[in-house]
């Protein structure tokens, strides 16, 4: 009968033990230090992709503000028209002026400034992946200012608005932003009856108008100190896009 001898283990002292134990330790913490290298590398790419359509918001923002500059700058004129004619009551004798003047001057601006790809940033979390605080810090004051300018605007509207009811038991507005007229809004004049004011009715009319012409003058400033902000974040942002 053969006797099978099971073949003897080696033992392993102490040293090899750890020494097994730290090389998978090394193996499994590279590991993990790789993966994480990799997902910053990709987190980093996707963040200023992001970066770059945030530019593209930010050119599309330049072009809008200064064409509303030029668009205030037209309308501003027509509320210190419009408040001299009705203080020296020259309204009835000047009656078309006053009419095309109405129909320029007494249309709601809604200002709208669309900040897609920074709410993509904040959402995706991609801000974290941008190591230049000054960039970060003027994002947010940029957008800060945007929010400003939209919320003023909104509550100038309401308060136009709000009036308008009233303005409307004095003005006869029935021919105004006539449908069939309105194709050729340069040289359309509303058809608008003569009309006689109390004090108390001339100072209401002086005071809606310049309620427009405050709505005007503090978002032309505003927009002016975005254009301002808005150049030199583009600058910022070309620096870390190294344009």
């Amino acid at each position: 009968m053969e006797v099978h001898h099971h073949p003897e283990l080696e033992k392993k002292n102490f040293k090899e033990y750890f020494l097994e134990f730290i090389m998978i330790f090394l193996a499994v913490t590279m590991g993990f230090i790789a993966e994480n290298i990799r997902e910053h590398f990709t987190e980093t790419k996707i963040a200023h992709q992001n970066l770059e359509a945030y530019r593209n918001d930010l050119l599309q923002h330049q072009a809008y503000y200064e064409e509303t500059i030029a668009d205030f700058n037209k309308v501003l004129p027509i509320y210190d028209s419009l408040v001299t004619i009705f203080f020296e009551k020259k309204e009835n004798t000047e009656l078309p002026v006053v009419s095309t003047l109405l129909l320029q001057g007494t249309l709601n601006y809604v200002i709208t400034i669309n900040t897609p790809t920074y709410a993509q940033l904040i959402s995706s979390g991609s801000l974290r992946f941008l190591e230049n605080h000054e960039l970060k810090a003027s994002m947010a004051n940029y957008q800060g200012q945007i929010n400003s300018l939209i919320n003023y605007n909104d509550r100038i509207i309401n308060l136009i608005n709000g009036q308008s009811i009233e303005i409307g038991k004095i003005v006869d507005y029935h021919d105004f932003w006539n449908r069939e007229k309105m194709g050729n809004f340069q040289t359309y004049t509303p058809d608008i009856k003569t009309f006689a004011l109390t004090k108390e009715q001339r100072n209401s009319i002086i005071m809606y108008i310049k309620i427009y012409s405050v709505q005007f003058q503090a978002g032309l400033s505003q927009i002016n100190n975005l254009l301002k902000s808005n150049e030199a974040l583009l600058k910022l942002v070309d620096k870390e896009l190294k344009k």
